[in-house]
């Protein structure tokens, strides 16, 4: 690894969604002191309230300790202002997958942010370059693709995405943050979804087509994935956690983006995206959540492979 950098010690992650909650706490955990900016103090005080009940679960299985949990709470710190990002060296984007949203933040972090500020930018399917372009051409060399898997505490793989205008340095900070952070660095080309999230999103929108067609339920899909795969989660469990809206919103682009039909969105996820049923978040998904996030078992004896009967559980 080189040296030539100055070892990191604080920095600011700009959104505390599932992926951004998840980069703050990761940084924090290995002694960086962490800025959280979001838009409001109503979405900060719940993503700290989400925060820290993923901390209490993890602490009942033992992955963390008390003095752990402490620790990473310490040093994050929360702002509803863009100038709270000064000073950090590397800046964190971890905003909803809309390019006009990034856009916009991206200039807006661009007056506030130091101008050797390196933006690491979360995206899983829009190109850093056509992003990097809001932003004047001295900044450009300095924003890199950082895309962390979700969960991102439980996920030892990150994929690096250079821009068209990426320098070394950008390049350099990402890999050297990164394995900090013990995860794998797997750099890939800008192309729509990478690696990942094209995969990813085929499974979870192919295990939503077999629910809605009544191939199976909803718990048989699940299960059968798990077994096959040996993943923790199958994949419509998976899609809750990351937020059926954020699922839809990348499908939908990589729809678009390559004209390919195995992206174009199923019928029941748009269904549930349009009924509110986004997962976790909102209490319903594929499966139901108590308000710390916890899956509901009420309804596990639903056996029947039919979606009208799925739908008046």
């Amino acid at each position: 690894m080189s040296t030539s950098l100055p070892e990191l010690t604080h920095a600011a992650v700009v959104g505390a969604g599932a992926s951004g909650r998840g980069v703050a706490r990761s940084l924090a955990a290995v002694g960086i002191e962490v800025t959280v900016l979001e838009r409001s103090p109503e979405a900060a005080d719940r993503a700290l309230q989400s925060l820290k009940e993923g901390m209490e679960r993890d602490l009942g299985r033992w992955g963390i300790t008390t003095s752990e949990r402490d620790a990473i709470l310490s040093r994050l710190s929360w702002t509803t202002d863009p100038a709270g990002v000064a000073g950090n060296p590397a800046i964190f984007e971890a905003i909803q997958e809309d390019p006009k949203e990034k856009r916009i933040l991206l200039r807006s972090l661009h007056e506030h942010a130091d101008p050797d500020a390196i933006f690491l930018l979360g995206t899983s399917t829009l190109s850093v370059s056509a992003l990097a372009e809001s932003l004047p051409l001295e900044r450009r060399s300095r924003v890199v693709g950082l895309h962390f898997q979700h969960p991102v505490t439980r996920v030892d793989l990150v994929e690096l995405v250079r821009g068209r205008d990426t320098g070394a340095e950008a390049e350099e900070m990402a890999r050297e943050l990164s394995r900090r952070l013990g995860k794998e660095v797997m750099e890939v080309a800008e192309y729509p979804g990478y690696v990942t999230t094209r995969l990813t999103l085929v499974i979870i929108n192919e295990a939503a087509h077999a629910v809605m067609e009544g191939v199976a339920t909803r718990d048989a899909v699940d299960r059968a994935m798990k077994l096959r795969l040996g993943a923790t989660h199958g994949p419509l469990a998976l899609a809750d956690e990351m937020g059926l809206d954020s699922v839809y919103r990348s499908l939908n682009s990589l729809w678009h983006e390559l004209g390919l039909t195995q992206f174009r969105p199923a019928p029941l996820l748009r269904r549930m995206v349009n009924d509110g049923w986004l997962g976790e978040k909102s209490g319903r998904g594929f499966y139901r959540y108590d308000d710390a996030g916890r899956r509901l078992h009420e309804d596990e004896d639903l056996r029947e492979p039919s979606i009208d009967r799925y739908f008046r559980s």
